[in-house]
């Protein structure tokens, strides 16, 4: 029963929140549909509780169908990424900056341990940004915390971080422990745990209708702030003629799929899930057990057990995975032909991939 359940994609109906800097881009550029002139800010794609909109699973959120079908769901890598919390391990989120986000920091999956959480490292992929849009990426010089305690105090934290431009197209990777925000004029796609703890360092002085500022966390994100640490941009690299790895990590793959016309893809069963968001155009997702079609602005959930993959139409995509980093990204671009930094990169700060490439064989290709 569970094989014909998970033969086939499943439409995913995101969580929609409000946001003080949302706005109402996720309609205009992905065409979501959104309460009017509600300030949504994020989308949250894959969170447990978004729920499946089409098949004979429909309803079901997330977290009940990891309950439910566990490995046949997940995989053998997904079900590793899932513990020890038993929920789905991936949270992707479309998100709309109307204005500057809080300067924040997240722990690591050691620190948030004991709070009974993850971790959070994420990447951004830009895909929209107004002129001289930038994001925060961290400190400009390094500070030690009684430094910082003094800048936040004053409010010229702002002065010490670290800016980096950004356009549409554009991949950054964003280790846990580093400090960071979202500056204004951007809509992105973020791939990261699925977790949500976050440590407000600085929120630029903003107020809600009874002038009352959001929580600061200054001690919690100094005891997981790594000063030194950087959000780095990435420099994709195409795997063949459509599709092209944006970014890497042990926590997640991220691909973009440029596709005119059909493709297939092998998939290794009983691995991974994959989570197909489209943004521009429209597709058809085939698997032995039935069509969808997917399109701008949506995202479909492929699960592990799938064996054979087919996409058709003419359409932009996002691919995730939780990834084998040497089976899925050492191998194939080392046999496509690049070197071991450019591999390396694709990892930022996080030192995945060079820790892969260490740790593999130099003369490695696909078998």
């Amino acid at each position: 029963m569970n094989a014909a359940l998970l033969a086939r994609p499943m439409l995913l109906e995101p969580v929609l929140v409000e946001r003080p800097w949302g706005d109402q881009r996720l309609a205009r550029y992905l065409g979501k549909s959104l309460p009017h002139g509600a300030r949504i800010g994020e989308s949250w794609e894959t969170a447990n509780e978004a729920r499946v909109a089409s098949g004979p699973l429909a309803g079901l959120t997330l977290r009940e169908l990891v309950a439910q079908f566990g490995a046949d769901l997940l995989g053998q890598r997904g079900m590793a990424a899932s513990q020890p919390f038993g929920d789905f391990p991936l949270l992707i989120k479309l998100i709309d900056a109307d204005d500057v986000l809080s300067v924040q920091v997240h722990p690591d999956d050691e620190q948030a341990a004991a709070l009974g959480q993850r971790g959070k490292t994420e990447a951004w992929h830009i895909l929209a940004a107004e002129p001289g849009a930038e994001l925060i990426v961290g400190l400009a010089e390094l500070l030690d915390p009684p430094a910082l305690r003094l800048h936040i105090a004053s409010g010229e934290l702002p002065r010490v971080l670290a800016h980096l431009p950004v356009q549409p197209g554009d991949t950054v990777i964003v280790p846990a422990g580093t400090l960071h925000a979202i500056g204004p004029g951007i809509l992105l796609y973020e791939i990261q745990e699925q977790s949500d703890i976050t440590y407000r360092f600085y929120d630029w002085g903003r107020v809600d209708t009874q002038g009352r500022g959001r929580p600061l966390h200054i001690e919690e994100g100094l005891a997981v702030l790594r000063p030194e640490r950087r959000a780095q941009r990435t420099q994709p690299l195409p795997l063949d003629d459509w599709r092209t790895v944006l970014a890497a990590c042990r926590y997640f793959l991220l691909e973009r799929w440029t596709i005119a016309g059909q493709r297939a893809l092998t998939r290794q069963p009983g691995q991974t899930p994959s989570i197909l968001t489209c943004l521009e155009g429209t597709l058809a997702i085939q698997t032995d057990g039935d069509e969808l079609h997917l399109a701008r602005g949506e995202t479909a959930l492929v699960p592990a057990s799938v064996a054979s993959l087919a996409v058709a139409g003419q359409a932009t995509v996002l691919a995730a995975s939780v990834p084998d980093l040497r089976q899925d990204i050492v191998i194939p671009l080392r046999a496509a032909g690049y070197d071991e930094a450019a591999i390396a990169q694709l990892a930022g700060d996080t030192g995945d991939l060079a820790r892969a490439l260490a740790a593999s064989e130099p003369g490695e290709r696909r078998s």
